[in-house]
């Protein structure tokens, strides 16, 4: 027997808590979460703007389909999600927390061609850059006081600088550590990986956000992790990040001084594409802990231990900062209305968002 689930695309998520919406949804998936999340049919019902009736006719519907149950409880007694519910939900969580990326990267791509359709003199502002959980924000207000269209293609950070270096976007979107120059000293590992692509003379960095990266734990912190030394105990089972990614190259930097082998990580050789992927991970229990941006554990309801912070960049080209395109970033980015949205956000600060810095005085391998 053959059981499809049907996806389709949410429109008007950015605007959301980030990490919150993923702009797929699956209706049987979406009344799974609601049940797991209020542990009642007729909240859930509610809360989905669909009668008690018809959701619990759904469910049956479904259960009949895959030849298992669903939930248990009901009926009177507080439902929860049988052990397969669980399984099912936290599948589909794990993957569109892995597809994040993507999915907006192809909502971004039709919005851009209905809307360059409806004005073909609309600006488009090409953009490579690692996912950040605010690049909706400043899309949606870039397009409604501009018109300038944030196109952004995800990818690592060195990736990004290549890209803006050959001339494919105009740009890039980078993380660094600066407050502990230590790990972005000359010969670290992310001035390794990111240094020959920044070019003193050639490149602006433009201040975006300050986040808190940490240790991603399940609730109560039941190992009782408080340091990356702590990672070498027995039972950690870690969620790592692709390597390339610019959080791979700060836990690196961070687990080297930490003085724990990868030999002894349980868990180091996985590679999960983004932040909310180790926090899914974690949360359905495949890991115990992860690192990652604290507003990824906040988005399922983890705990966190904080490490370090760092300060994400937009990077241009110097010449491009007189250009119409990068004054509507610069002047979005300054707004009040785009600082208060990312204070709203766990771990985050962009008080400082717009500024503009030079290579020499900013990045710690200069000094």
């Amino acid at each position: 027997m053959t059981v499809k689930l049907d996806y389709h695309f949410v429109a008007g998520t950015s605007e959301a808590l980030p990490g919150r919406g993923l702009p797929l949804r699956n209706p049987l998936l979406a009344m799974l979460d609601a049940i797991h999340a209020h542990g009642s049919i007729a909240t859930a019902a509610r809360e989905l703007g669909l009668s008690y009736r018809h959701l619990w006719g759904e469910l049956k519907r479904h259960e009949a389909e895959f030849g298992q149950p669903l939930i248990s409880g009901g009926q009177g007694r507080p439902a929860r999600l049988s052990a397969f519910g669980e399984r099912l939900l936290w599948a589909e969580k794990r993957i569109l927390a892995r597809l994040l990326p993507q999915a907006e990267s192809l909502a971004g791509q039709l919005d851009r061609e209905l809307l360059l359709a409806v004005d073909p003199a609309l600006g488009v502002v090409p953009t490579a850059a690692s996912h950040d959980l605010l690049f909706g924000a400043l899309r949606e207000r870039l397009l409604g006081s501009a018109r300038m269209l944030l196109d952004v293609e995800y990818t690592g950070s060195s990736q990004a600088l290549q890209r803006l270096n050959a001339g494919a976007c105009a740009l890039a979107g980078i993380h660094l550590p600066i407050d502990d120059a230590e790990l972005c000293r000359r010969g670290s590992r992310l001035h390794l990986g990111l240094g020959r692509d920044l070019r003193l003379g050639v490149h602006k960095l433009i201040r975006f956000a300050r986040r808190e990266q940490g240790l991603i734990v399940a609730p109560g912190n039941p190992l009782g992790l408080a340091s990356l030394e702590d990672l070498g105990h027995a039972g950690v089972v870690f969620a790592n990040r692709a390597p390339g990614s610019g959080t791979r190259l700060i836990f690196d930097e961070l687990l080297a001084r930490s003085g724990v082998s990868v030999r002894e990580l349980a868990g180091y050789d996985s590679a999960e594409p983004t932040h909310l992927s180790v926090a899914a991970n974690v949360a359905a229990g495949i890991a115990n802990c992860g690192f990652g941006l604290r507003a990824a554990a906040d988005c399922f309801g983890l705990d966190f231990v904080p490490i370090a912070h760092e300060q994400y960049f937009l990077v241009c080209l110097k010449p491009a900062l007189d250009t119409p395109a990068m004054r509507a970033v610069l002047d979005v980015l300054a707004g009040e209305d785009f600082r208060r949205f990312a204070r709203a956000v766990p771990g985050y600060d962009a008080d400082a968002a717009g500024e503009i810095v030079a290579l020499r005085r900013t990045l710690p391998w200069y000094k």
